[in-house]
């Protein structure tokens, strides 16, 4: 216990460590003439799944669980963190795909970092292509943020952001981009028809957009609002997504808005400074992160799973979905074995005991409420079986005909904006007679009934 205690820190130290130098490094390898040189890494990530490593087991039908970013600012817009240094806090925190999308008008540093809005993907791609700590299975894509005072929006899978800019906005100072992102409702079928064709033009270049903090900005302060001009957007889909929580704050309302129209949900940092420091600020024990369900690692497949609405945001330990994807993920995470079986003596009072054994394999708790209060008879309605944990389950009301698994609602779940899961987990195939005993509570051998 001791051995694995310290060699978790020393794991979390070294990638602190390569964290704080990663900047410099990045300028050396931008410095060499040899930009295909191999760096490869002798660190190997051999830490287990959990909050702060979120390696997911693959689905019953072989499809996998990715965790990845779908919001995320560099110095190349308003964020203060070099692209390398992203992909590195993305692979310690077990992710495998980023999308970049800064600012398409907001540019803060224009006087010491380049306009392009393309640079921070083009220098992700070209360390990636050094292979420096191990990163080539990690998956990029171009985005960018078209930024309105009535919404922003966020694009992936472009060739050039650059494109959505045409007019070369670049607004640099607080007071600034106060003013031109200041909400004007007024005035906003004005900002509209100048979106659109944005929005155009990124599915014109094969993207797909998403709506970011849905509830900021809104006509209505603090709500999910959607006007006539998002529901043309929704319909013609040119808006495909939407975020479902962004850093510290979850939108329930957006999860029926995704339902509604079809939209896939994100869940999103959002970081502007490290990710660590944003997610220590809001006491939050890992990222929030969007869930790809995929059948590869390949950027393509990320962007397959976006299109096929395949996708669940991961808030505070929350999965947030479709209830057939969340039931997915569930299902994949939780094991049920029947461990043992008493059956019933001939006067039925004693025996009938049925212990199961309930393993979670994933990298987050899992809260349960069982549907029937009075079927467990060692626990209460409520338990929790926390990541990589194993819990015991004991009930004397188990009838092996006709069993079709334990009924239950995750709480910390969203199937919309008010409902857990419900479903019932099946336990794994079982033979009742190899694992029954005649056993009653007292042994044959002192059987004098008190």
């Amino acid at each position: 216990m001791l051995d694995f205690t310290i060699s978790e820190v020393l794991m979390r130290t070294c990638y602190n460590i390569l964290l704080a130098a990663l900047p410099f490094v990045a300028i050396a390898l931008a410095a060499t003439s040899d930009a295909s040189a191999q760096f490869v890494s002798p660190l190997k990530d051999e830490r287990p799944p959990s909050a702060e490593r979120l390696i997911f087991p693959d689905l019953k039908n072989g499809d996998h669980v990715w965790a990845g970013e779908l919001h995320i600012h560099t110095v190349f817009s308003d964020g203060a963190t070099w692209p390398s240094y992203r992909l590195l806090e993305a692979k310690r925190d077990g992710l495998k795909f980023v999308s970049f999308t800064e600012h398409d008008i907001v540019t803060p540093k224009k006087r010491d970092v380049s306009k392009n809005k393309n640079r921070s993907y083009e220098i992700a791609r070209d360390f990636i292509d050094t292979n420096f700590l191990n990163l080539g299975d990690m998956n990029i894509a171009l985005g960018t943020e078209v930024t309105r005072n009535i919404g922003h929006f966020n694009c992936h899978f472009l060739k050039d952001a650059n494109k959505l800019n045409e007019k070369q906005i670049h607004i640099s100072t607080f007071a600034d981009v106060s003013t031109a992102l200041k909400p004007d409702w007024q005035r906003a079928s004005i900002v509209e028809k100048e979106l659109e064709p944005v929005l155009e033009e990124a599915r014109r270049q094969g993207g797909i957009c998403q709506w970011n903090h849905p509830a900021a900005p809104s006509p209505t302060a603090g709500e999910v609002v959607v006007t006539p001009f998002l529901e043309r957007m929704f319909k013609t889909g040119l808006i495909s997504g939407i975020e479902v929580a962004n850093g510290e704050t979850i939108y329930p309302k957006a999860i029926d808005v995704a339902l509604k129209y079809n939209l896939y949900m994100a869940g999103v940092t959002d970081a502007h400074i490290g990710v660590d420091m944003e997610r220590a600020a809001g006491e939050r024990e890992h990222r929030t992160t969007t869930l790809f369900l995929t059948k590869g690692n390949e950027a393509s497949n990320f962007s397959d799973a976006l299109h096929a609405r395949h996708t669940i945001g991961l808030y505070r330990s929350t999965l947030i979905g479709r209830p057939e994807d969340v039931q997915n993920i569930v299902e994949s995470m939780l094991d049920l074995t029947l461990a043992s079986y008493v059956k019933p003596n001939e006067i039925g009072l004693l025996g009938g005991y049925a212990t199961f054994v309930l393993k979670n394999n994933g990298p987050i708790k899992v809260d349960i409420e069982v549907s029937d209060p009075g079927w467990l008879s060692n626990r209460g309605r409520y338990f929790s079986v926390p990541a990589g944990g194993v819990v015991a389950l004991k009930t004397d009301k188990f009838v092996a005909k006709g069993f079709s698994g334990i009924k239950m609602r995750v709480m910390n779940s969203y199937v919309n904006s008010s409902d857990p899961l419900e479903f019932s987990l099946k336990p794994k195939p079982f033979d009742l007679e190899k694992i029954s005993s005649d056993k009653t509570i007292i042994p044959r051998e002192l059987d004098g009934f008190l």
